[in-house]
């Protein structure tokens, strides 16, 4: 499930960075190395919830509720990711379909 969002946001940073160009620089980001960091920040926390997850189940130096927040923050990561996936789509959606002038 979060291949899908995170390939979908992946997508959606490569056409913002291929269809904005240099407009979209503001304050030294562009709207496509923020999405780019923010999959970055969903896998990087897949990845802790899953390494303290086999630490646990070995029965490495892991409490539980270590796993349990590590696994709550990747899930509520890609919750958002989501979220922000489809604004963003809906909003493009909407501009798309704007008449000028």
């Amino acid at each position: 499930m979060s291949i899908g969002i995170q390939g979908a946001l992946q997508a959606a940073a490569a056409g913002a960075a291929q269809g904005a160009g240099a407009a979209q620089k503001s304050a030294g980001a562009t709207f496509a190395q923020i999405l780019n960091q923010a999959v970055s920040q969903v896998t990087t926390a897949q990845s802790q919830a899953n390494q303290l997850l086999s630490q646990y189940a070995i029965g490495g130096p892991v409490t539980l509720e270590q796993v349990m927040l590590a696994t709550s923050k990747a899930e509520l990561l890609v919750e958002t990711a989501g979220a922000v996936t489809t604004r963003a789509i809906s909003a493009y959606q909407s501009l798309m379909q704007t008449n000028i002038g």
